[in-house]
This record gives structure tokens, C-alpha cells and sequence, in this order.
């Protein structure tokens, strides 16, 4: 009977499959905080509303911290503003702003789960504090923050303001209070609502229980929202992911009307573009570039997060020409932010790793190619997908399993029928032997019966998703809440409680769920969380946590930390039962700080060209937000893609930083190998390409886990004042700092390309002999059949491996190329950097790597080990080690240099006095591609190459 309701519940999803029902999501006017602080801000901005004061008496000042009470006329309830000031290895740049009420406890995200203690790069700022009349400036070196006192507003700078927070008075904290007591706007004296000051909950009704498609939520402690204004100068924004919408936030919202980007975590299947609902994963972080003032000084960055995981809203829109407004507003909780004060993209996302933490530098196989569907059916179903990647010679490294492997979606089970014990042991021991690994899904609902191992674990420490109680203190004996999911009825772990997420950990131990080795992965998804028949596909918002704290927590304070806990504590799992290899999880919801525990996907995308079109703005936004270890399903989850559609997303894909190709299992079967002759071979190629680059791929890996770089980059990062530049944000991208990609279009013969920066020098990184371009022009690039659009930027060195393998396992011995693409406008110039580990354990935090500067110039390339400090490393950076490697795998077997005059040319290495070379022409200059094999130099020890 459960099954039969299970079959039932997906029939009933798949037949959504025109599209996302967008009636079972709200919207702002459904939603009772937003839609009451919406009619608030209208209220405050029309006419004089008495805003928040600093009472300056109250100020207190010691080191980093400053605090002061604000007040409203006629309220007797006080808020308490504090700000935190931090530095970094670049110097200040990080405050932390917080607001909540004096009176009256609000639930906190505990320190160290979203942002970290101070270390591991972020130290207490000490601050001067300056009087002024009217104002209180508190400084660090170039970084300063201006306090305005009646009304509050606070200015916060470096060398200039960048951002402003309550500049149009918009400030609300809404006070718990007793249901029908003064206060609410349906209990009081109208003379005594009369006589305080305008709050948001006067602009409604519905405030004590708020119903929506069926749903009840019960809000027994009535309204709890909190919200603010921050104005951002002259700024181009970005971020808040995740949304399918295009990269600047101000064009995307354009397009909305009034209605606000929503963040609350949901099970949106088939989800749409260009809207501004709420999808799978929600991070409230804005990056913010500050264009060129009217005083010269030159475009900068700045960025704010808000840590806040109940349900937001956020609002943006031009106040003018050139400054973005906004307004943030929360169901619950304290306003906790930061704000990052740059001045470059990157030095704002070094700030808020050091703030929310370092990335998991990934297994060196993450970076490979990913083959998955819903489902493959058997063992040897997963051994012949593996061995037709062998036979048409297509690289591979992992292979993923769904729902259907395990015992009637019992999640750490296989299924005795079609995936027997003795048959899944073969199978993992076939794909270790090929160097290849397995992903199995494990989500967060549990089936609801007595003989399931799993669920009685959890029903029996109590450590489940509690149902709603009438009293809101009372959660000790209240029933576990049961929803439907794929199983059938079932249970949710309370993963808000450490003591759950240590329970789930146990789980992954191969004693008590099968395995072999540390081969096998995991795949947590559905942990928005999903409830087929919950308010809006999940959790009632008055269900009960623990978290770790006495007094029971509502699921509307902490619903967008749900994911984040559930792929933690998967993380902990598979740490636990082998420590000495590094974890590998992908999780489809997120939060601020998810980046540390693994990978993320955008869900359920579609097999059309819309959805390939927003993947690129979608992972820029991502990787804005500190996600870079992210990708789409190539071709698309939903639907059967044409021809045209399956090979242009593979030669897009392959410039995801996480390539997997997924297919819902209404799709037909996808494997390369099952279309014609000439596609096969067209995904082969680009698949290759990708394996060619992996020394790169990795090396960019590195960089975001300790230095927090991002892997992908809009197509402004490193050209913030080149204005053209941000007309094509959602069609083109970097690839690091040197390759610069332009995604496809629907049957394009040729695609509109712009390289950034007026005069730089650009590459061909298909056709090295082809003319450079120049940048700072847009021009008609002919759309290749056998790759899209890339070019490298003139200055820059990649690593890369030549020689074909079937994984990276295999490949993991094979010498290196090192290709430079050298600017002769700065004399023939050139630098990069190549990072090496064992690609699988921990060593690497104890310095056991490899991580190479690479120069050219003045004739002569130079590598050398990397000097200073790595945030990103526990504790103090480490002495290098030498890493488990052999000696081939150092080896430099070739170097390729792009744009090199080869006239009476003579190359000679610090190992060798003379060495052979190839010169190739470049069309219509007098410089060349020259290849030198066997320089007789090896990378991790310091060498020289001449070219004179």
C-alpha cells in the first residue's frame, strides 16, 4: 500500500512536466511579513515616519567592538546595535553589524556553523572612535564606518561610502508579544496604536495564524520579522543565489514588477527562468561593483551578507541612474550581517571565506566527468555504461545511482532484488580496479515503519522533526512529525541538532550500509527539505527543532539551514569511516557556508536552450556566493534534448567547474555512445579537452579552497571599469583568470563575442597559429562545430596533461605541458601558477603539495615553489612537504609558448644547454607558437628555461 501511494504521489509530479505550478509557491502578497513590511516601506517613504535614534549616552567602545542602544519615540523597548571589526590578510575590510532587541531572546545561528570564530584568516580590527556632532566615526586605516545618530543610519566606507544600511529609515524588528496584547494591529487601544510609533504589524491583520493552499500555519508566537534598507553607490549587483534569473540583480528584477527575489529552500520541480521565485538553495550575499566616481578614483567592490536562514525577501532596484537600492526582509531571527569592504571582487570573496570559511579542497576525481540518470538498473547495467566509455574512449571518473538501488527507497540499503550484495561488491570492485567510483543517493526522509533500522534510530534517541505543540515551549513529548515523500509516509531527522547529524554520521560506516573502500559517495538530495504533501512541497514552518538548545525551535527560524546540516553531517559520515580520504557529497539545497562540506547542482533544469542559457548566470551567481564547486545537469534533468542541444550543453558543461550529465527517468537513454557516429565523437572531444586541462582545473580548485579565488568568473572580475563588459554577463565567463568562454545559442552559426579590456591581446585556445584578437571590441565569431567560442588572455600560463586516460586515476603519473600565452605589450610577459597534491587525502593540509609560480619574462621562464602564507590551510601554513607522488608525475614534458618571436631564436635550460625546438608562424605577425619537448626541468623545485 505505501508503494503504491509512492507510485502514486510521482505519477501526480510527473505530470507537472509542461512546467513549474507556480500556484502551490507564494509570492510576496501571500507571504504575511513580507507582505505587511512592503506596505510599510510604501508608508515610510510617503510620509515622515519617526525612524530609530542612537542613544550616544549608551555607547561602549573596546578594541574591534563598538555597542549602543537605539530608541524610537514612544517605545520603551530598546534594540541594540553592535559592530564587530575584523581584518584580514589583506588588511580591514570586515564588519559585522548586529541588531536585535534588548528584551526577549531570538534564535542566533550558533558560531561556527555559518560564520566562523575569529582565524583562519580574519583577526580583530581595533578601531578609533571619533566624536562628531551629530556623529560617531569609528576607523581603521582606509576602512571606516560613520554612524549618523537621529535618524540611525550608518555610512560605511573605504576611502569612499559604498554602502549604506537604514538611509531610508526602513529598520523593523517585529517584538514577540502575547496574542491579543497592545502591540499587534488586532489588540490594543486605537489610542494606545495611536500614540507609538508606526510598526510594519499595523499594516495587517494576519498576524497570529496565516493560511495558504490548504495550509495552516499555526505562528504561535505571532510576528517575528525583521528588515532593513542598504543602498550601495553606483553599484552593479550580484549574487543571492540561487535564482534563474540573469546575473545583475537590477536587470533581473526589472523584469519582476514589484515582486521581490524570495530565499526559502523548496522542491521546485521543473523549475522556471527569468522568475524571481525561490529554488533549492538560498544564500543572502551580494556582490556590489562601485563604479568609477566622479573624483577618479577607479571602480571597486564591496559585498553584504546577511545571516539570516529563516525566510527572506529581498527588493532591488535603481534609486537613480547609478546607485542600487534595496530592502531585506527575514520571518525571524536577529539582523546579523557583514559587510565586506574589497576594494577588488576577489579580495570580497577572500573576506567572506574568512568569515564563513575555506572551502574542502575536492578529490582530484570531482573534476572529471560525471555520468548519472534516474536510473541505471543493475550492477551490470553501471559495468556496461562504464565499459562503453571504454570502448569509444571517452574519459569517465564517476558513476551515479538514484532512488531505485535502494530496498523500496530505504536510504542506506540496496535493493536484494536488483542490486543482490555479492553483485554490488563486483561492481565496486570492477570500477576501483578502473580507477572509476560510484555516487548513491541518500536523502533525508525516512520511511515511517517499526522494522526500518534507519527511522528507529532516530524514533528511538529522539532526535526526529517534532510535530506543532499548542504551547510554543512545549516540545518534549510532542509527537514526530510524518510527511509523504518517495518512500511513503515518512520521518525527518532533526538535523538542527548535533546530536542528529552524529546519528546519520554512524550511518555511513560500511558496517552498517555496504561498500567497498572509500569508492563510494553520496548524493544528499531533496533536503530543502521535500514533503510531497507539506505547505509548498516542505515542512510545516511550526514544526519543532532542538538544535542543540533548551527551549524548542520553530523550522521557520532555521528552514534554510536544513540542507546545510544534512550534507554536514553526510561529510562527518564519510570522514568517520575512512579519515585519510577526502569526503565528497553533493547536496541540492544550500546556505551561506555550504561550500565548505562539497558540491551543489541547480536541480531540475530542462532539456531546452532557455535553461542552458541561464546555467552560466546561475553558477556565476553561485560562485559569487563562495559555491564554485557547482554545476547544471548536462543536458538538461527534464525532456529529451535534439541533437544540437545534447552536443552544445557537453561542450558547454565541460567549463562547469562540476560536470555530470543527469536525466530524469521518463528521458530516453543518453550515453554518447547512442546517438550517431559524428555526436559520439564531438562529446568525446570535448570531454577530452576538459581531462587536458584537469592540472588546471585543479590548480583553480586550489586556489578557491585556500585563497578563496573563484573557479568561474564573470566576464567584469578582472575589468570592473570596462562598462561594455557588463552587456554580455550572461553569455560569457572566465574559466580562472585566463580563459574566457561564450556559451552557445539555439542553431547560431555564429555567436557575438567580447573580450574585455581595451587593447589586451587574446588568443585562440582552439587555433593557436590564429590571428590574436584585441580586446575592448565586440566581433562575429563563426560557431564551430566541434567546440565553442574560447579564448586566452594574453599573460597568462595554464598547466595541462596531453596524453588521454580513461580517468584521473589513470592519469595520475603522466608529466605535465606548461602553455604560456605571452603579452608582447609588456615586452613578452607572462605568470601562473600549477598546484599538485595526491588528489585524494589530507596530506595536503600539512604542506604535502606542490604549488608552483610560473613567470616569463625578460626571455626566460621561471617556476619556482609558491612563497607565503595560505589562508585556506588550518592553523599556521605548514612547511611544504614533499607530496606521495612519483617522480613522472613533476615531470615537465613539453612548453608551449604562444606569441614568442622564434628570429635567430635559442633555447637553453637550467638541466640542459641546448634545446630542440618547433616554431609555428601566427598569421599576419612575426611572432610564433613554439613548442620545446623534454626541457629536462620538474615541477616543486625552482628552474629556468631561456629563450634568447
Amino acid at each position: 500500500m505505501v508503494m503504491a501511494m509512492a507510485m502514486a504521489v510521482a505519477v501526480g509530479l510527473l505530470a507537472l512536466c509542461a512546467a513549474v505550478d507556480r500556484s502551490k509557491f507564494r509570492t510576496c502578497e501571500q507571504t504575511g511579513f513580507c507582505r505587511r513590511y512592503r506596505a510599510y516601506v510604501q508608508e515610510v517613504l510617503q510620509r515622515p515616519v519617526q525612524g530609530h535614534f542612537v542613544d550616544v549616552s549608551t555607547l561602549a567602545h573596546e578594541g574591534h567592538e563598538v555597542s549602543v542602544l537605539l530608541r524610537q519615540p514612544g517605545r520603551h523597548d530598546p534594540l541594540r546595535l553592535e559592530l564587530r571589526f575584523f581584518q584580514t590578510a589583506g588588511g580591514c575590510g570586515v564588519v559585522r553589524v548586529t541588531i536585535s532587541a534588548v528584551l526577549g531572546a531570538r534564535f542566533r545561528v550558533r558560531e561556527g556553523d555559518v560564520a566562523m570564530a575569529p582565524g583562519g584568516g580574519l583577526w580583530p580590527d581595533t578601531v578609533e572612535v571619533q566624536q562628531h556632532e551629530g556623529s560617531t566615526e569609528l576607523s581603521s586605516g582606509p576602512c571606516s564606518a560613520l554612524l549618523r545618530h537621529s535618524p540611525l543610519a550608518l555610512e560605511l566606507r573605504r576611502g569612499r561610502w559604498l554602502q549604506r544600511l537604514n538611509a531610508r529609515r526602513l529598520l523593523s524588528l517585529e517584538r514577540p508579544r502575547t496574542k491579543g496584547a497592545e502591540g499587534s494591529a488586532e489588540g490594543g487601544a486605537q489610542a494606545e496604536k495611536a500614540a507609538r510609533p508606526l510598526d510594519a504589524t499595523d499594516m495587517d491583520t494576519e498576524l497570529w495564524e496565516e493560511a495558504f493552499d490548504g495550509f495552516v500555519d499555526s505562528k504561535p508566537r505571532g510576528p517575528t520579522a525583521v528588515a532593513f534598507d542598504a543602498s550601495f553607490a553606483a553599484a552593479t549587483l550580484s549574487g543571492l543565489a540561487e535564482h534563474s534569473a540573469r546575473l545583475r540583480l537590477e536587470e533581473a528584477a526589472g523584469g519582476f514588477g514589484s515582486e521581490p527575489f524570495r530565499l526559502y529552500n523548496l522542491d521546485v520541480f521543473e523549475h522556471d527562468v527569468d522568475v524571481p521565485m525561490a529554488l533549492y538553495g538560498s544564500i543572502p550575499f551580494v556582490t556590489a561593483v562601485h563604479a568609477d566616481d566622479s573624483a577618479g578614483a577607479s571602480a571597486v567592490a564591496s559585498g553584504l551578507l546577511v545571516v539570516n536562514p529563516s525566510e527572506g525577501f529581498v527588493r532591488v532596484e535603481r534609486k537613480n541612474a547609478a546607485d542600487a537600492e534595496t530592502w531585506w526582509a527575514f520571518e525571524a531571527g536577529v539582523l546579523d550581517l557583514f559587510a565586506f569592504l574589497g576594494p577588488s571582487p576577489e579580495e570580497v570573496l577572500r573576506q567572506y571565506h574568512a568569515v564563513t570559511g575555506w572551502p574542502r579542497l575536492p578529490l582530484l576525481a570531482v573534476l572529471g566527468k560525471h555520468q548519472s540518470r534516474w536510473n541505471y538498473v543493475t550492477p551490470q547495467d553501471v559495468l556496461e555504461v562504464s565499459a562503453g566509455f571504454d570502448q569509444h574512449t571517452i574519459p569517465l571518473d564517476f558513476i551515479w545511482l538514484d532512488l531505485e538501488h535502494t530496498h523500496g527507497k530505504r536510504y542506506f540499503t540496496w535493493d536484494p532484488k536488483h542490486f543482490p550484495a555479492e553483485a554490488v561488491k563486483q561492481m565496486l570492485e570492477t570500477l576501483n580496479r578502473s580507477h572509476r567510483k560510484l555516487v548513491t543517493i541518500v536523502d533525508p526522509h525516512l520511511l515511517a515503519e517499526e522494522n526500518f533500522s534507519v527511522a528507529a534510530v532516530f524514533r528511538q534517541r529522539r532526535l526526529l522533526v517534532a510535530k506543532p505543540s499548542p504551547d510554543a515551549a512545549d516540545a518534549d513529548d510532542a509527537e514526530a512529525f510524518v510527511g509523504f515523500c518517495w518512500p511513503g509516509p515518512s520521518l525527518y531527522p532533526d538535523f538542527c541538532d548535533p546530536q542528529a547529524r552524529e546519528a546519520w554520521a554512524e550511518l555511513f560506516d560500511f558496517q552498517a550500509y555496504p561498500g567497498y573502500k572509500a569508492e563510494l559517495f553520496t548524493w544528499n538530495d531533496m533536503n530543502e527539505p521535500s514533503v510531497f504533501d507539506g505547505p509548498e512541497v516542505t515542512l510545516p514552518k511550526d514544526t519543532k527543532h532542538r538544535c542543540g538548545q533548551d527551549e524548542p525551535v520553530e523550522h521557520r527560524e532555521v528552514h534554510n539551514l536544513y540542507g546545510f546540516y544534512v550534507q554536514e553531517a553526510s561529510v562527518l559520515g564519510q570522514l568517520r569511516r575512512d579519515p585519510q580520504t577526502r569526503p565528497f557529497v553533493l547536496t541540492r539545497s544550500f546556505f551561506a557556508g555550504s561550500h565548505r562540506h562539497g558540491a551543489a547542482w541547480t536541480g531540475d533544469n530542462m532539456a531546452n536552450w532557455r535553461h542552458l542559457e541561464r546555467s552560466v548566470a546561475m553558477l556565476l551567481s553561485l560562485a559569487l556566493c563562495g559555491m564554485s564547486l557547482a554545476g547544471a545537469d548536462v543536458a538538461g534533468f527534464m525532456g529529451d534534448p535534439d541533437v544540437e542541444l545534447f552536443v552544445r550543453w557537453h561542450q558547454l558543461g565541460i567549463w562547469y567547474p562540476f560536470y555530470r550529465a543527469h536525466a530524469h527517468l521518463t528521458s530516453k537513454r543518453r550515453e554518447p555512445w547512442l546517438f550517431e557516429p559524428q555526436v559520439t565523437e564531438l562529446v568525446r572531444q570535448a570531454v577530452v579537452a576538459r581531462y587536458r586541462l584537469l592540472p588546471m582545473w585543479y590548480t583553480l580548485a586550489a586556489e578557491w579552497a585556500l585563497l578563496g579565488s573563484p573557479m568561474i568568473r564573470p566576464i567584469w572580475y578582472k575589468d570592473l571599469g570596462d562598462q561594455q563588459a557588463y552587456e554580455h554577463a550572461d553569455t560569457h565567463f572566465f574559466v580562472g583568470e585566463a580563459l574566457l568562454v561564450r556559451a552557445p545559442a539555439e542553431h547560431a552559426k555564429a555567436l557575438t563575442v567580447y573580450l574585455p579590456g581595451t587593447g589586451s591581446k587574446w588568443f585562440d585556445f582552439w587555433h593557436l597559429t590564429r590571428a590574436p584578437k584585441v580586446g575592448g571590441e565586440a566581433f562575429k565569431e563563426p560557431l564551430q562545430k566541434q567546440h565553442l567560442p574560447v579564448f586566452a588572455r594574453a599573460g597568462h600560463c595554464l598547466a595541462q596533461r596531453w596524453r588521454p586516460r580513461r580517468s584521473t586515476g589513470a592519469m595520475w603519473r603522466d608529466p605535465h605541458t606548461i602553455v604560456c600565452y605571452l603579452d608582447d605589450s609588456a615586452g613578452g610577459f607572462a605568470q601562473g601558477r600549477v598546484y599538485l597534491d595526491d588528489g585524494r587525502s589530507h596530506e595536503y593540509q600539512g604542506g604535502a603539495f606542490v604549488f608552483d609560480e610560473l613567470r616569463f619574462e625578460h626571455g626566460s621562464l621561471r617556476g619556482a615553489p609558491r612563497r607565503g602564507g595560505l589562508p585556506g590551510l588550518p592553523g599556521p601554513a605548514a612547511a611544504l612537504a614533499a607530496p606521495a607522488l612519483p617522480d613522472s608525475a613533476l615531470r615537465v614534458e613539453r612548453l608551449v609558448l604562444v606569441g614568442l618571436d622564434a628570429r635567430n631564436l635559442r633555447v637553453r635550460s637550467s638541466a640542459k644547454e641546448a634545446l630542440e625546438f618547433h616554431a609555428e608562424p601566427i598569421a599576419n605577425s612575426t611572432l610564433s607558437v613554439v613548442t620545446v619537448k623534454e626541457p629536462g626541468v620538474r615541477l616543486g623545485t625552482e628552474w629556468s628555461v631561456d629563450f634568447r
